[in-house]
């Protein structure tokens, strides 16, 4: 939030990524994320997900939500609070364009392993 560098290029990236959305743009994405503040900190739900299951999915090729910044640090938040988490970070970009035969699979496994 400080470093208007950084700001900017994530207005960029998500200009770059709005096709599948209507009537907003990257800027309006980042003043609604810092607007949003810690409340959207992921990895402050970890105390609430506790002894729960969890699948988190990352993106090692993603240059909009890079997962050293977005995917990592739940990740480790997740696992310092116990939470039952089930994480896979795909080498593909954010859309997962080329991966999503085994997203659903990951998905589906998950569901099974954790549902009645």
């Amino acid at each position: 939030r400080a470093d208007p560098a950084v700001r900017a290029r994530y207005v960029e990236a998500f200009d770059g990524e709005l096709a599948p959305l209507r009537g907003t743009s990257g800027e309006a994405l980042v003043g609604e994320m810092e607007a949003a503040g810690d409340a959207w900190r992921l990895a402050g739900l970890a105390p609430r997900l506790a002894g729960r299951p969890v699948l988190l999915i990352g993106t090692g090729n993603d240059q909009v939500t890079p997962h050293r910044v977005h995917h990592d640090p739940v990740v480790a938040a997740y696992l310092d609070r116990r939470v039952e988490l089930r994480h896979h970070l795909f080498p593909t970009d954010h859309a997962l364009s080329d991966h999503r035969v085994a997203l659903a699979r990951t998905v589906l496994g998950f569901l099974r392993k954790v549902l009645p």
